[in-house]
């Protein structure tokens, strides 16, 4: 966004470029107006462990202030998504995002590890793929470091890093900041946020404490409606064409409600720094947060606008802790910065899967039943109310082979993990250098019951009740001669996976004369996990051999740099850098075809770029053509040997097996990509500014998903919810107000987002086929905010989502396009993760204290 001058530079070759494009000459305000009234914003960050300007980085690195947070009205890493080019996300709501950098995505599984890293502060808080929301509250900065970060930030930043970046506190002025706004849109609910920050100066010069407390509530705009359940799935091998006997008798009345997706935050924050004395400092930090979700922010076109069918109610609930403790201290011949942080997570959820549930009911319950050719007769089981003959009856969650019913799934995960980092690191005239150690313990484990029964033909009740009453439990009595009293649920998993890492690292920089700067850098890491999986079917079944899966990682991530100063104030640079996501281990049942292990997957990166401010500091340009070289990416598959046996039974490793997910390493992809940023101080009145980056991410190699030797996902198949085309514009607009005592001011900005598809695999849009690929449409939403800026206070009014867009962020896979309920007119059910709809509001900002206060 804004950004500082690097004074000096009167001309450029692509200033005239420029300003060809833009019809007027920035060179031009340069001479008729003063230069030091339009200088744009410099701001310095740390993406390289030390404080430098933006624009000497010779890699992409793209940072917004605090300033530029509180004009995009940023609340969220979805929010900064929208006007950093480089990331694309997935809002599923309930402060769940997937972040992306640079279209490096392969799968929307939950099982793969992401591709990229959140770093608050100085601690990592990215486990096992999974990463906390954050609510954007007296943020410093935020620095989006696009393109694999492995050498400096290790394993989890294979293809970019996020870092969240908080305001220090402050030895020399006590403040006071309330910041709080007010909206409401005709299809949401009313919304609220607000904050305090107190900045306290312990001892003057030397202790000071700043504390940080916060809240809001994000208003629901989903509505839940009432609806009964399918009354059929349409897919292809679901053959008997016809709706179940009692099928769609079930309704949602008793949890109609509007506003579902509500959600609130409360947290606070303090930082306590010591100067101890002129060479050594210490800070220690603790943030504790808490969030509780209502439904995910899906709507389903087939029910309603921002409408859905929900069966059961549905929350999401986190709860976390960072706390850290930075040592920085002079050595003389180095600086020292020594990082200890530990990061906590525990949250709960139950989630509404009724259609998922009667999909695999359709299939496995009512359409083979009696066809005894289709799976070895050792399978089948014949159901007290005779007369049907089927496979696998976990899924029969009524107490007739027709029944209908509802289902929810319960899981209660956590999360914790220990860093510790040493690093020393020295600028020179001739020489910069680095040197680092790190250590990382973390654990990521889950409970969860999955497929009970809320209600039946007989109504709502308790899940004990309602699981002794079906087909699936006497299913599993038969098949294991068991009796099994107390259960609850036809599923039960418990996982706890250990993550172990030692890591050195070191980047030095060598300064060859006036012009030229050489760095070279790596990492080596060694990474231990260890996974004990637990599943019980039904939930109290006597607990087998628990698996135990290990694995081991052993790289090393080098990185080269070359850059040539053109002036004091343009640059241009190469860059070879290399990152890894871990490999993991794959729960098993049975005797699968894919293998236990899978390796780490390697993103090899080849980046030039051109940085440049121009006209005294009043126009700032960068511009980023990079490719990067995906090998052995990794992959969410459906495990071959779980489709059946053309003789029945079963073959190990080949057919017949228990189906599941796992990760293999699939193949290559790559992604070619273009990224440029422009920002220009017109007057001193008026700011302009864009950015864009276009993107060609598809695979290289052709790809057997399923095993059957034919290929699924051909060469050249575009990566799944990856935009050719991405990119934001802005102007700002700042006046004087007399009689306020204050200046007016009025912002405009629109982001858009091109066409994306919802998964890898091509797979055709039919009305019998449960997961089609989807095209999802591009979007573009726009804000706009005027206000009045005293010497300590602001006030303003905005309108969010001006068009009132609907932004489709991804399909949500909760039971299939196949499904339909003729009786009311709904032919599929798709629900869909959108974004906020129209909003408009206020907000007042009032500080006291401070520097100058």
């Amino acid at each position: 966004m804004v950004m500082k001058n690097l004074p000096g530079l009167n001309r450029a070759p692509l200033a005239s470029a420029l300003a060809a494009i833009l019809g007027t000459s920035p060179l031009a305000y340069a001479q008729n107006e003063d230069p030091e009234a339009r200088l744009l914003e410099e701001i310095l960050v740390t993406a390289r462990k030390r404080s430098e300007s933006v624009m000497d980085i010779p890699g992409s690195v793209q940072a917004l202030s605090e300033d530029d947070l509180r004009e995009l009205g940023t609340r969220s890493v979805n929010d900064i998504s929208r006007f950093v080019p480089s990331i694309n996300t997935v809002d599923f709501g309930a402060g769940i995002t997937d972040i992306v950098f640079r279209g490096a995505t392969s799968d929307p599984g939950y099982v793969v590890q992401s591709t990229s890293s959140v770093y608050f502060d100085e601690v990592s808080v990215t486990t096992q793929g999974q990463q906390p929301y954050i609510r954007m509250v007296d943020v410093a900065r935020v620095e989006a470091l696009a393109g694999p970060q492995g050498t400096l930030y290790g394993a989890d930043a294979q293809a970019g890093t996020l870092r969240i970046i908080t305001n220090r506190p402050d030895t020399q002025a006590w403040e006071v900041v309330f910041d709080g706004s007010f909206r409401d849109g005709s299809d949401a609910e009313s919304s609220w946020d607000g904050s305090l920050v107190v900045n306290l100066p312990i001892v003057d010069d030397t202790l000071a404490l700043r504390v940080v407390a916060y809240g809001a509530e994000d208003g629901g705009f989903v509505d839940n409606v009432f609806g009964s359940t399918i009354t059929n799935d349409r897919k292809t091998d679901n053959a008997y064409g016809r709706s179940p006997a009692d099928w769609g008798t079930l309704n949602n009345a008793d949890v109609v409600e509007d506003d579902i997706n509500d959600f609130e935050v409360a947290g606070w924050r303090a930082a306590l720094l010591w100067n101890i004395n002129e060479n050594w400092q210490a800070t220690v930090s603790y943030l504790h947060q808490e969030t509780n979700a209502g439904s995910y922010s899906v709507f389903d076109e087939n029910v309603g606008d921002l409408e859905v069918n929900r069966y059961n109610e549905e929350f999401y609930d986190v709860e976390f802790d960072i706390s850290s403790l930075v040592i920085e201290g002079d050595l003389g011949f180095a600086q020292l910065v020594s990082a200890t942080s530990y990061y906590d997570s525990e949250g709960s959820f139950t989630q509404d899967v009724t259609n998922y549930q009667k999909s695999y009911s359709a299939y496995y319950c009512i359409n083979y039943g009696g066809d005894s050719s289709y799976y070895n007769g050792d399978y089948y089981y014949l159901p007290p109310e005779g007369g049907v003959l089927f496979q696998a009856g976990a899924y029969c969650n009524a107490p007739t082979v027709e029944g209908d019913f509802l289902s929810a799934f319960d899981e209660d995960p956590t999360s914790d993990r220990f860093a510790q980092e040493l690093r020393l690191f020295s600028s020179g005239e001739t020489i910069d250098w680095l040197v680092g150690a790190f250590y990382e313990e973390s654990n990521y484990s889950y409970e969860e019951f999955f497929g009970y029964p809320t209600a039946n033909a007989d109504g709502r009740g308790d899940a004990q009740d309602l699981y002794q009453q079906t087909i699936s439990l006497d299913w599993f009595e038969w098949a294991s001669g068991e009796s099994y009293p107390n259960a609850t649920a036809p599923f039960y998993a418990n996982s706890s996976s250990d993550f172990e890492q030692v890591a050195v690292f070191g980047e030095v920089t060598w300064h060859v004369g006036e012009r030229w700067d050489l760095t070279a850098g790596a990492r080596w890491f060694d990474r231990e996990n260890e996974t004990t999986y637990i599943q019980r079917q039904p939930e109290t079944a006597p607990d087998a051999d628990a698996a135990v899966l290990k694995g081991d990682d052993s790289e090393i991530a080098p990185k080269f740099s070359v850059a040539y100063n053109l002036s004091d104030d343009s640059m241009v640079y190469a860059l070879y850098s290399e990152g890894y996501r871990p490999g993991g281990t794959n729960r098993q049942r049975g005797e699968p075809a894919t293998p236990q292990k899978f390796d780490p997957d390697k993103m090899i990166n080849y980046e030039a770029g051109y940085r440049s401010t121009m006209a005294n500091g009043a126009v700032r340009l960068a511009a980023t053509l990079f490719y990067m070289d995906w090998e052995d990416f990794q992959f969410e598959l459906t495990d071959p040997a779980s489709r059946p046996c053309p003789d029945g039974g079963s073959i190990a490793g080949v057919c017949g097996q228990p189906f599941q997910v796992a990760v293999s390493n699939a193949g290559d992809a790559s992604i070619l990509g273009f990224n440029a940023e422009f920002d220009w101080a017109v007057t001193d009145n008026l700011e302009l500014g864009f950015n864009a980056q276009w993107l060609e991410a598809e695979t290289d190699t052709d790809i057997d998903s399923d095993g059957d030797g034919a290929t699924d996902i051909p060469s050249a198949s575009q990566l799944p919810n990856t935009p050719d085309w991405t990119g934001a514009a802005w102007a700002s607009y700042s006046f004087p107000v007399p009689i306020a005592d204050a200046n007016g001011y009025a912002r405009l900005q629109w982001s858009y987002s091109g066409e994306r598809l919802s998964n890898l695999e091509p797979s055709p849009l039919t009305d019998d086929n449960p997961y089609p690929q989807f095209t999802m449409p591009s979007y573009d939403i726009g804000d706009l905010t005027v206000g009045l800026q005293g010497r300590t206070w602001d006030v303003s009014l905005f309108v969010y989502n001006l068009t009132d867009e609907r932004a489709i962020y991804g399909h949500a896979r909760q039971g299939g396009w196949s499904q339909v309920n003729v009786n009311e007119g709904r032919d599929h059910v798709d629900p869909v993760y959108v974004n906020r709809p129209r909003e408009y509001g206020i907000r007042f900002v009032k500080r006291w204290g401070g520097p100058g206060g």
